[in-house]
């Protein structure tokens, strides 16, 4: 796994919005947290861009991220916000794309689709806020994201994680958005998820349709595949109050379906569309004890 160059205070950092269009309010309380330690390099007239859902046509997002990451002066390039739209544009990010650019890339949610291509590619990145988010984060979440960044041997990422099924294991980290993730399955766009340390996060997705997607990921061998198990937040998954349907909730469905698997598998992670999203590399090695409950880097996303 390729590990890019790790950043200093003041580097140029490129902000993009390959998926949806990025609201400016949330968007200035990100940039001012992001702008206060790097140089913040966009164009504000194409970041604001609306086209439907995503922030503006498929051949012109795909060109800007393309321009992003061959951007000699950039040292990172961040997502802007999630969303919609990256799935439409996944065939034209080729390998030698991500390995030319050598820069480490941010992103969650929709971005899910942009870590998995980079890893496929061989280059590490990482699962962190975007910049629409990183305003209403914790303060531990913006430092966690400069050490992300900044320090490649940063180790211990995560402690005080709830065990579901105890054991220990190590294997590349991969994972993120579950709803996006399962939308690589049977494509040629799935990384290599044999002795993966898996996580997953999600919002919005009712408890029957976060069973519906853990039992599509179970036939289609992925828990077999993997080595570890890492659950984040699922924000607002619980069926709404008035609802007919008699359900179990989010918490229940998840110890169901993955109480049952025979490799480590933790719960509370701090990552998501909540209050917390803790950076964590993408693509590289992790270590999981899931009797402690912590999960510590092998290495960095950075060297």
């Amino acid at each position: 796994m390729l590990r890019p160059p790790h950043l200093r205070p003041g580097d140029v950092v490129h902000v993009v919005a390959p998926s949806g269009p990025v609201p400016p309010d949330d968007f200035a309380q990100g940039a001012a947290v992001l702008s206060a330690r790097y140089q913040l390099r966009y164009d504000p007239v194409s970041l604001f861009r609306a086209t439907g859902f995503t922030a503006g046509p498929d051949q012109v997002r795909l060109a800007e991220l393309r321009a992003a990451l061959r951007d000699p002066d950039a040292r990172a390039v961040i997502m802007g916000r999630g969303g919609y739209g990256l799935l439409r544009i996944l065939a034209g990010l080729d390998a030698d794309l991500f390995r030319a650019a050598a820069k480490p890339i941010v992103g969650f949610s929709d971005g899910t689709l942009l870590l998995a291509q980079a890893a496929r590619a061989g280059l590490a990145s990482i699962h962190g806020p975007v910049v629409t988010q990183l305003g209403r984060l914790a303060s531990e979440d913006h430092h966690a994201l400069f050490a992300a960044l900044e320090q490649p041997d940063a180790r211990l990422l995560l402690s005080g994680l709830q065990a579901l099924v105890k054991g220990h294991a190590t294997g590349p980290l991969l994972g993120g958005n579950l709803e996006v993730f399962s939308r690589m399955l049977g494509t040629p766009y799935l990384p290599d998820l044999r002795g993966a340390i898996l996580f997953f996060e999600d919002v919005g997705e009712r408890p029957y349709r976060l069973d519906r997607l853990l039992t599509q990921l179970e036939l289609a061998g992925v828990f077999q595949a993997a080595a570890g198990l890492v659950t984040g937040e699922f924000r607002d998954c619980d069926e709404p109050a008035g609802s007919k349907l008699a359900s179990p909730t989010a918490d229940e469905v998840l110890h169901e379906r993955l109480g049952r698997l025979r490799i480590p598998v933790v719960l509370g992670a701090p990552i998501g569309h909540g209050r917390r999203n803790h950076a964590l590399p993408y693509g590289t090695r992790v270590e999981l004890d899931a009797d402690a409950g912590t999960l510590a880097a092998l290495e960095g996303a950075v060297s």
